[in-house]
């Protein structure tokens, strides 16, 4: 088998991923509970804990005040909460609610029967192939997301 160059393989990457992304997205918008992208991007994110506004805008690469808009909205719909660091009360974390992991875990289902029913159009040994390919794209990757995981290990605001 040939080789193939890393920037052949990032292209690949980059046509791809918004492709799979505007389906999902479509899917988060057919959603009993509609939810945009980036809303379920920080519930996503806040499954795994709790997180201040500060580390969520970095992560998000959004100012702290559209942040902020956005938690608003999560908040209003039930979603998440906001709630005062037992270790610093100055720090104000968000966290996810039961509501909200309840959307998420909807949302996150409806995604997976969509991609699966695409999926199924596949061979046995295409959808083997894809998903050690994937296997090996997770692994290129994280290192970077691990990084992600750090911001606010020391939390501030």
């Amino acid at each position: 088998m040939s080789s193939v160059e890393p920037l052949v393989a990032a292209r690949q990457v980059l046509q791809i991923i918004p492709l799979v992304m505007r389906v999902v997205a479509a899917e988060l918008r057919s959603a009993p509970h509609v939810i945009v992208p980036a809303h379920y991007r920080l519930l996503h994110m806040l499954c795994r804990g709790s997180r201040n506004l500060s580390d969520m805008a970095e992560i998000q690469a959004v100012s702290l005040p559209t942040m902020s808009n956005t938690i608003d909205t999560l908040e209003e719909r039930g979603w998440v909460v906001r709630t005062r660091s037992a270790d610093d009360r100055r720090v104000v974390l968000v966290e996810l609610t039961p509501a909200g992991r309840s959307v998420l875990e909807a949302v996150e289902q409806q995604a997976e029967e969509r991609l699966a029913a695409l999926l199924g159009l596949l061979s046995d040994e295409e959808r083997r192939t894809l998903v050690e390919g994937l296997e090996i794209l997770r692994r290129a990757f994280a290192g970077a997301a691990q990084d992600e995981d750090k911001i606010g290990e020391n939390p501030r605001e």
